[in-house]
């Protein structure tokens, strides 16, 4: 039988089509992704996702009124969030936008995720995602059955409730149209090890995208002796008590899909003033500042305070961490040599990726454009 030319120029972009369908599904599994958090009262025309190459933004955070959300109790302020959201969407259509419910001291969810409220309350997250044209779920929980240091309510059964919950919402997303778009699921995790008894970290995994690790605060403003924020590996004396690379290697130990875990990275830093007795200030008593009154994000970070004001840049090798010291206030920050080793750290682990918290603190050319930038090139 005779195959005319037009079969034949068919059957080739047929041939073609399939190729780079098989070649996206390939390059999409081993792409790492790139995401960050921003407050959703921020300016859209402030935040530029798309030209940085972000692949998702975790809008934070709505909160909860019963088995209700909202932005902000004011009906105009809330309104205005709203729109900020959908202008930030309109403004970067390059960036999946996902909602982010919760927060670090939000109370509700133990009661809205009770059995006799939660199909409420999913039925009222699945309502924003579509009344926004958002493009998933970020729980953002701190943290189920425990009282996050006497900041919410807790019950012993949130355990089995947050399995629950995003089972509830992984069900209900999929039964969301999918017409050139699918829904994500995922959820901000903790760093202590008993993080994995009041979570089923295994059972809820098989749900969700992927797990937003807080790799950071390793220590802080409640400690009066300096450290890391966000260490790669313990430093060479062993003075710093967590690390990155023992957070992580819990997830891997519990059998987690490293392909699965975002990294956490800080676009903010802690500091401490009143640091004597060390060359570098390294793991001295200090007075710890309030960075809710002292700004110490990363963007003011690189405008006033490197090579400023007496201050020196230190780099610890083997915590892969870096600070500054200016012989009486020590600052822990990212800067992109501890960035380089988090993105080879991805790597060299097969992580899903990084996380960043949160947009607003990072350098126009700061944390989150160097790993857009540096995620996915060659090692």
């Amino acid at each position: 039988m005779k195959i005319s030319i037009y079969s034949k120029a068919f059957i080739a972009l047929l041939l073609v089509s399939m190729g780079i369908y098989y070649y996206q599904i390939v390059h999409a599994e081993e792409r790492k992704i790139s995401s960050v958090y921003i407050e959703a009262w921020r300016d859209p025309k402030d935040i530029d996702l798309t030209g940085k190459k972000v692949d998702i933004a975790f809008i934070a955070f709505a909160k909860i009124d019963g088995t209700n959300l909202y932005f902000h109790k004011d009906a105009s302020a809330n309104h205005q969030i709203i729109e900020n959201i959908k202008k930030l969407k309109e403004n970067n259509k390059g960036t999946k936008m996902v909602l982010a419910v919760g927060g670090y001291g939000v109370d509700g969810f133990s009661d809205a995720t009770l059995d006799g409220n939660r199909y409420l309350f999913t039925e009222s997250i699945i309502n924003m995602v579509k009344e926004l044209d958002l493009d998933g779920v970020d729980i953002d929980w701190e943290y189920p059955a425990f009282d996050a240091w006497d900041t919410q309510k807790a019950r012993a059964i949130d355990t089995q409730n947050f399995t629950s919950l995003m089972r509830e919402l992984r069900e209900k997303l999929n039964r969301l149209p999918h017409k050139n778009k699918s829904y994500l699921l995922t959820f901000a995790s903790g760093t202590q090890d008993w993080y994995f008894k009041k979570v089923e970290v295994k059972k809820v995994e098989k749900y969700v995208d992927y797990i937003n690790v807080m790799t950071y605060d390793m220590t802080g403003r409640w400690s009066d002796t300096t450290g890391y924020n966000s260490n790669l590996y313990p430093d060479q004396y062993k003075k710093s008590k967590m690390s990155i690379d023992s957070v992580i290697n819990q997830y891997l130990a519990h059998k987690i899909d490293s392909r699965k875990l975002l990294l956490g990275i800080p676009a903010y830093s802690y500091g401490w003033k009143g640091v004597k007795g060390n060359a570098n200030g390294a793991f001295t008593s200090g007075q710890p500042v309030d960075i809710e009154k002292v700004d110490l994000s990363y963007k003011t970070i690189v405008k006033k305070y490197l090579n400023q004001n007496r201050f020196k840049r230190y780099y610890d090798e083997q915590a892969k961490a870096a600070y500054l010291y200016n012989g009486d206030m020590y600052i822990s920050y990212e800067d992109q040599e501890a960035l380089k080793e988090k993105v080879k750290y991805i790597k060299d682990k097969d992580l899903g990726g990084a996380m960043v918290w949160e947009y607003s603190q990072d350098a126009e050319d700061g944390i989150v454009k160097y790993l857009s930038t540096h995620l996915n090139t060659e090692k």
